[in-house]
């Protein structure tokens, strides 16, 4: 599995990002982008899912219309960018719930799905996240602590 990389000062700005969106109390999250050239994962930038559907964040979890994912591709279309993860914030801990397994944002094998605990808040670390990988067939398998944060690199 090769990590996924963030350039200087990105994972931070993230981590920041999501925390602002959320207001440090409701769910936020963002598609992680790369250009297609890039045969590395590095991530180049990210797409919050409110800029997407601004109604997305009007609950206490993340909700995306349908209608999002059109927009999403016709961006990446435009942008020469692909989707490389997605990331989202929890209230507590970084697993997933019950209905992030049964719907993944990107539901072909191999998507990553990263959970950011407590809403981004305060300093997150790559090991304070969950590296969770769809293998398909509702399946996944996730990393915790120092896996999660070996599949993770800041540059």
């Amino acid at each position: 599995m090769k990590p996924l990389e963030f350039a200087p000062g990105s994972w931070s700005a993230l981590m920041a990002d999501l925390y602002r969106r959320g207001g440090g109390r409701r769910e936020s999250g963002a598609f992680l982008l790369r250009k297609m050239t890039e045969a590395a994962r590095m991530v180049q930038g990210w797409l919050p899912y409110d800029e997407l559907d601004p109604k997305s964040l009007k609950y206490n979890y993340v909700r995306l219309e349908s209608s999002s994912f059109s927009r999403l591709w016709d961006i990446c279309a435009e942008r020469k960018l692909e989707v490389v993860a997605d990331v989202h914030t929890h209230p507590l801990g970084p697993r997933q719930s019950r209905s992030d397994r049964a719907n993944p944002m990107i539901s072909l094998a191999g998507h990553i799905a990263l959970i950011v605990p407590q809403f981004a808040r305060g300093n997150v670390r790559p090991k304070d996240v969950s590296f969770n990988v769809y293998l398909g067939g509702g399946n996944w398998v996730s990393y915790f602590q120092d896996d999660a944060a070996s599949l993770i690199r800041l540059r």
